[in-house]
């Protein structure tokens, strides 16, 4: 980075900080949340085609304080191996500050407007990949950089929102817009449930305009434009979101915990809600990753995995399924074996050169998993939440594999009708009695 980079990049963090001080509130500046997260398109729950090109990865942090203000930073490494054969980095600062109105004592609307920098150039992140591809064993993407320049972005954008609560459910629309300046216009519209303070699922509609003139950019339109569906999770300490668009198969999600978790208040009495994040291997070494939702003895799991065959072609598969769990020893139990038997259905999809779908096929399954919990459950508490941790075995059994098969190497044995499977899973509890 040159010397004028790095004094038109002060600059611009002295003048993003004055807009900020500007429209804070006296009393509100104390932070409650300090987020830290990573993104990736791997984290897709295996709707995604995991083109590992386009939104390749990011780091980010966000403060969230007092009355709701929030301040993040995010630095993403963007790629087009497709077409323009060029990537760059963006490096964005934001401040939001909402402002709600009670309109009954169900309903209510939420304005929230933000100010931001949005910074575009080389910010070390094609050596970063390398390196996190080099402890895969996959290949690099090494590609030029769309501009060798430092360029400031600033803009602002609102965010309206209209809710309605019901218990413990509340229903929401809300319609979005955000602009920086010659880089980029976005407007969003989405209808959203989320049930407690824990999970939330939305679909919505996204669309994006490019003022750059980087063909590296207008790529980015055509993949994350449209029609997508969304899930977050907020479990205090650990926290998840996810963005599918299926016109494109591009999705992008973020894993991350909050430092500052561990200093609210433990309200922890009761399990309403269990939510399960784990690590599966088979015996071959290959991971899978696990995320599943428990009520009672009803649980709905998610298992997926993805990666690159060769240079040209790239796996997905996942693993969707509805089980019975049965808890054999109460919870306060040091070791806490459970059995959980299901039916479900296996997505097998294969894509060459990013985009072009070699096979794209839905098979019925049959799955028997029996854990091991390991220590109290609750282990520790943090907030309204309780965590513990199981390990266990998981065998399917797939129907119908035999017209599954390809002329790709290295794909064939992905697709085999039996599949064992052992991991460690991170078990986490939710009282939501306060929510009513």
């Amino acid at each position: 980075m040159s010397d004028m980079d790095t004094r038109l990049l002060r600059r611009a963090l002295f003048l993003f900080l004055i807009a900020v001080v500007s429209v804070v509130p006296l009393g509100a500046t104390a932070a409650e949340h300090l987020l830290l997260s990573t993104g990736n398109d791997a984290i897709s729950l295996g709707l995604g085609n995991n083109q590992d090109d386009g939104r390749s990865f990011s780091l980010r942090g966000e403060l969230r304080g007092r009355g709701g203000w929030t301040m993040a930073v995010e630095l993403t490494s963007h790629t087009d191996q497709h077409t323009s054969k060029h990537r760059y980095d963006t490096l964005d600062f934001s401040f939001a500050y909402p402002y709600a109105l009670t309109l009954s004592p169900s309903w209510s609307l939420t304005l929230t407007p933000d100010v931001g920098i949005k910074l575009i150039g080389s910010f070390g992140l094609e050596e970063a990949q390398t390196l996190l591809h080099s402890f895969k064993k996959k290949k690099p993407v090494v590609l030029p950089v769309s501009t060798d320049e430092l360029a400031v972005h600033p803009g602002g954008g609102l965010d309206v929102t209209l809710s309605y609560q019901s218990r413990r459910s509340r229903y929401s629309l809300n319609v979005a817009t955000d602009h920086r300046h010659s880089w980029e216009s976005e407007v969003e519209a989405a209808l959203q449930y989320q049930y407690g303070p824990a999970l939330s699922a939305a679909v919505g509609y996204h669309y994006t305009k490019g003022w750059s003139g980087f063909p590296s950019q207008y790529m980015q339109e055509e993949r994350y434009n449209g029609l997508y569906f969304a899930a977050d999770y907020d479990g205090n300490l650990l926290f998840t979101s996810y963005r599918y668009y299926p016109q494109s198969g591009f999705s992008y999600g973020y894993i991350g915990f909050d430092v500052l978790a561990f200093g609210t208040p433990k309200t922890f009495q009761q399990n309403d809600l269990t939510i399960t994040h784990g690590l599966f291997y088979e015996l071959d070494g290959s991971p899978q990753r696990l995320t599943a939702i428990e009520v009672g003895p009803a649980v709905l799991s998610l298992l997926y995995m993805s990666g690159p065959i060769d240079d040209t072609h790239r796996h997905n598969i996942g693993e969707y399924t509805l089980s019975y769990h049965w808890h054999l020893f109460p919870h306060n139990t040091f070791l806490r074996p459970s059995i959980e038997a299901g039916a479900g259905i296996k997505r097998f999809n294969l894509v060459q050169h990013f985009d072009e779908t070699v096979l794209e096929e839905v098979r019925p399954a049959l799955s028997l998993e029996v854990a091991l919990g390991l220590g109290p459950r609750p282990l520790w508490v943090v907030a309204n939440t309780a965590y513990s941790v199981q390990v266990g075995a998981r065998l399917t059994h797939v129907f119908a594999t035999e017209g599954l098969t390809t002329h790709v190497d290295g794909y064939d044995h992905l697709t085999k009708a039996w599949v064992f499977l052992l991991g460690i899973t991170l078990v986490v509890d939710h009282d939501l009695s306060e929510v009513r």
